[in-house]
């Protein structure tokens, strides 16, 4: 959520990106360490999130900006922001209602928790 809030502060789309993406880095580098710690993550997903995550990450830049300089636009970096919140947002309201209808209760670990 920090790449809307610093659009709606009219910073340079370019930069909240990349302030957002490197504050992402660090917290999520800090969660899945915790995680790993305290045993509830497992190891075996690490490796395929995280090569999953770079290709994605690196196809995506190339083809933003391959985008950016054809039109000589920086709008689309916050159209993908706003697409991506959107993305989220829907996703996770559809997992909450599966989860409600199946009756499930959810532990500390989510998807990523071991089971006991």
């Amino acid at each position: 959520m920090k790449g809307p809030l610093m659009l709606a502060m009219d910073v340079h789309p370019g930069v909240a990106s990349a302030s957002s993406a490197c504050m992402i880095f660090f917290t999520s580098f800090t969660a899945t360490t915790s995680f790993f710690v305290f045993g509830l993550l497992d190891p075996q997903y690490g490796p395929v999130c995280f090569c999953i995550g770079f290709i994605a990450t690196y196809f995506g830049q190339i083809g933003l900006s391959i985008l950016m300089r054809r039109a000589q636009r920086n709008s689309y970096i916050a159209f993908s922001i706003g697409a991506v919140v959107l993305l989220s947002a829907i996703l996770m309201t559809v997992q909450s209602l599966l989860s409600i209808a199946e009756g499930e209760h959810h532990s500390s670990g989510g998807i990523c928790g071991k089971e006991t």
